[in-house]
């Protein structure tokens, strides 16, 4: 039986190492954007030391994010990375009291030219790979508990947190792709609802032009459901699906609406009422039940309420949609579920760096930025099956490679495992990034 090495020596002197070696692929794709020139022109920080330009710093917080570093203070293992540093030009890694300093002194209008340029980029590639003519935006919020003092932590309103300091952030996502559309980082103590009418006019105002308002759709849940949203989304003339509340005259009126069945079992209705009692118009309510299974694990997700024979699906919209039809449009939303666990786990949304609420609102925008990059990325130059991948498959399967750089004859190698299993896929995101056609001209939004 064969033996492992009995004789091993040690030394420390290997400086071109990593193993993030496909992060290479990232920076190529950054690089064929043109971020960093695109940092330097356009997001201007107030510079005390020359030890680091800012579009360095924000370089490294995004690829750090990208790479699956949870905190700051664990950006030390990349000081001694040699070809992570060679991939983004820096001698040194900044360590993480230089991080966190950089991002309390982020003044408001930077973190604002920041969200800009991200903007910019996200419709300067819409169009690929295709042109869309139609949107779908799926809207949610999520609890992020802190431990500490950080700056607008408040007691929030969830019982299943109760008595825990949070930030409750609200996001927007595009269904069609999962894009990242836009997000606002909240006080723990903010309703679903709080906001969401500021959020929504955001969310169209970075709708291309050539896509009519109709053609826009939005989905949400419960926590959305009130009068300035609706009143919001009839004003704009975009389609929705929100899930009604179980208040007890609308709960009083889905019992008791005229049922028609259908062939797999389940039973269909639709009633109208007034979403606020001082609205003379009454508003399309669409109700959709089926018989409670006999194995409890078979009651889906978006059961609303039950009574002892059915269980309820209730919406209200102003789509002309079939009753099943809508139930079918807005079951996809699940997906939602899936994007923010990626955002808590695989990002590091869940671990706030600082105790500062501006730091921690460039922070937040930063990540954003970081889950587009890995969308693009996806999108653009991956096969068609990681489209709706995570990015911990992204990480397992393309960029937590061993590698050695190294430089023959004046050219520069990065040295990836012989026997890689993605090695026809990595080439073929090479050769697209390299084959890209970009648009022009790039145009940064006001």
């Amino acid at each position: 039986m064969p033996k492992g090495a009995q004789k091993v020596r040690f030394s420390f002197d290997e400086r071109h190492i990593t193993h993030f070696g496909g992060m290479w692929l990232i920076q190529r794709f950054c690089k064929r954007l043109g971020l960093k020139k695109r940092l330097q022109e356009h997001v201007r920080v107030p510079q005390r030391h020359q030890a680091y330009h800012p579009s360095e710093l924000l370089l490294a917080l995004r690829f750090a994010i990208i790479m699956g570093l949870r905190r700051i203070n664990k950006t030390e293992i990349l000081q001694y990375n040699g070809a992570f540093l060679e991939m983004l030009g820096l001698r040194r890694f900044p360590d993480q009291a230089t991080l966190r300093r950089f991002l309390k002194r982020l003044p408001p209008q930077t973190i604002r030219r920041l969200v800009r340029l991200h903007d910019s980029l996200r419709a300067y590639l819409f169009p690929l790979p295709q042109p869309r003519t139609t949107l779908v935006f799926d809207l949610d919020s999520v609890v992020v508990v802190l431990y500490g003092r950080q700056e607008g932590a408040r007691v929030g309103y969830n019982p299943k947190k109760h008595g825990r300091r949070s930030y409750h952030p609200l996001l927007c996502f595009e269904a069609h792709f999962q894009e990242f559309w836009h997000g606002s980082l909240r006080p723990g103590n903010a309703a679903s609802a709080t906001g969401a009418v500021p959020f929504l006019t955001a969310c169209l105002k970075k709708v291309p032009s050539a896509i009519a308002r109709s053609r826009i759709r939005f989905r949400m849940d419960a926590g959305f459901y009130g009068s300035p949203v609706i009143r919001f989304l009839d004003g704009a003339g975009c389609g929705y699906v929100i899930v009604a509340p179980v208040y007890p005259h609308l709960k009083t009126r889905a019992q008791g609406c005229r049922f028609h069945r259908l062939a797999n079992g389940w039973e269909v209705g639709v009633f109208r009422a007034r979403v606020h009692h001082k609205w003379k118009r009454p508003h399309r309510f669409v109700v959709v039940r089926r018989p409670i299974p006999d194995d409890p694990a078979d009651a889906e997700q978006l059961t609303l309420f039950q009574d002892r024979t059915y269980l309820y699906h209730m919406f209200v919209t102003h789509l002309r949609l079939s009753p099943w039809r809508l139930y079918l449009f807005y079951r996809p939303r699940a997906a939602v579920e899936k994007n923010i666990r990626e955002l808590l786990y695989d990002y590091p949304l869940g671990k706030i760096p600082t105790d500062t609420w501006t730091a921690n609102v460039a922070f937040f925008q930063l990540l954003r930025f970081a889950a587009n990059l890995v969308h693009w990325f996806k999108r653009l130059c991956l096969p068609a099956v990681y489209r709706t991948a995570t990015l911990d498959t992204i990480r397992t399967d393309f960029l937590v490679l061993p590698a050695r750089l190294g430089r023959v004859h004046k050219q520069t190698f990065v040295k990836l495992p012989h026997d890689y299993h993605y090695r026809h896929e990595f080439q073929a995101a090479v050769k697209r990034i390299q084959q890209l056609r970009l648009p022009t001209p790039f145009r940064f939004c006001k």
